[in-house]
């Protein structure tokens, strides 16, 4: 199962790295690792990096475009999916400033809706993958 966390990127930011994203792979990992002792300067980094979603509004785009769906399962913000058929186990959390996903599968269900979010940055720190999710055919 793989864990990525999605950072919705600013503007400014997305069109200087989105050829090349490993600086800002490598600036996120340095603040995923951060000291607690620089914590507050990795807050601060991070806020000048990330813009904030609208975790509410996505939260009931998912649940809308999904509560019909057998496989489907919604608690407060977490989102999942149990498809044997597919054998996709996903859970998406919706937080403010990112999302949490787990997937036993590499395209899970919920991309389809992720990509209508723009500069949306893919990180896995445990396996050093990152990518953009326009940069992968959904």
């Amino acid at each position: 199962m793989r864990q990525f966390f999605i950072f919705k990127i600013k503007d400014e930011l997305a069109i200087l790295t989105k050829k090349n994203p490993h600086h800002l792979y490598r600036t996120l990992e340095q603040i995923y690792y951060v000291d607690k002792n620089d914590l507050e300067l990795g807050v601060d980094l991070f806020e000048r990096i990330i813009e904030k979603m609208n975790p509410k509004q996505l939260d009931i785009e998912l649940f809308k475009n999904y509560k019909e769906n057998y496989f489907y399962s919604k608690y407060r913000n977490v989102h999942q999916i149990y498809d044997v058929y597919r054998q996709e186990r996903t859970k998406l959390i919706v937080n403010r400033t990112y999302l949490e996903m787990e997937s036993t599968i590499p395209r899970p269900s919920f991309l389809k809706d992720l990509e209508k979010e723009k500069n949306l940055f893919f990180c896995d720190f445990e396996n050093k993958d990152y990518f953009w999710l326009e940069k992968i055919a959904v």
